[in-house]
């Protein structure tokens, strides 16, 4: 008996102590497992589910806390031992989308293989695609289209993944998406492409990609605004002499 609360004391301590140096003294949730899992103290997280009675939720809260830290083999800890990998953060966003979003692969690869919706949706209908695709994260993309994601889903606002790559220069996520079947000419509700978007930030690389998938040039928005007068209007240069040739009209 001495033995086991001695065990017990020893166990509240480190998770404490861990807890506590690197935070500070800081309001504490009642889950220790997700506290462990967020430090990622893997000696913890196993000592804490070999004996305590751990809820499903305190479980999922983990899970979401470990893919975050990036701890890989917490990750597979509490997927093998009943974590949901449907699980969802506060912000409504997956596991999927939060390991997604941050590029870790291993950990997309395990969800996915543990059950994760590859076309869940987040409340403004953001997916895992569409971070991944937006943050650059290549094996990532590669994993989701493999898994057949939806490629041409629209967010709330409209945006499609290939429009946020588009938006932010990622020739290759781009490349990606093209080769999967993206719409290189879906419109936003003002009529705006993925073409006008990387014209209005000068992607050279994006607007040539997109060019070779097909989009058109010459293409208006409501308002009468083409990938090259946004191109001009910007002063991009490098990007109206592409478009030039491509076609546009002046």
């Amino acid at each position: 008996m001495i033995r086991v609360q001695k065990y017990t004391f020893v166990l509240s301590l480190l998770l404490v102590l861990a807890y506590f140096s690197t935070n500070g003294w800081a309001d504490i949730k009642n889950n220790d497992l997700a506290i462990a899992a967020g430090k990622g103290n893997l000696r913890l997280v196993k000592a804490l589910l070999d004996t305590q009675e751990i809820e499903d939720a305190e479980r999922n809260a983990a899970l979401i806390a470990a893919i975050k830290k990036g701890s890989k083999s917490i990750v597979q800890i509490l997927l093998h031992t009943g974590a949901d990998a449907n699980a969802r953060s506060k912000n409504d966003y997956t596991a999927l989308m939060l390991a997604s979003q941050d590029g870790r692969h291993q950990m997309v690869e395990a969800l996915l293989a543990a059950g994760a919706e590859v076309n869940a949706t987040a409340e403004n209908n953001t997916t895992a695609l569409m971070l991944a695709s937006e943050k650059n994260r290549q094996q990532a993309v590669s994993i989701l289209l493999a898994m057949k994601a939806d490629i041409n889903v629209t967010r709330e606002d409209g945006m499609t993944a290939l429009m946020l790559a588009s938006q932010e220069g990622h020739q290759q996520i781009i490349q990606a998406l093209l080769n999967a079947g993206a719409d290189s000419n879906a419109v936003l509700e003002n009529g705006a492409t993925a073409l006008m978007l990387a014209a209005q930030h000068g992607h050279q690389g994006a607007i040539y990609s997109l060019l070779a998938g097909g989009a058109a040039v010459n293409a208006q928005a409501q308002n009468g605004m083409t990938a090259l007068m946004l191109a001009t209007m910007y002063q991009h240069r490098e990007a109206m002499q592409l478009l030039k040739k491509a076609g546009a009209d002046q």
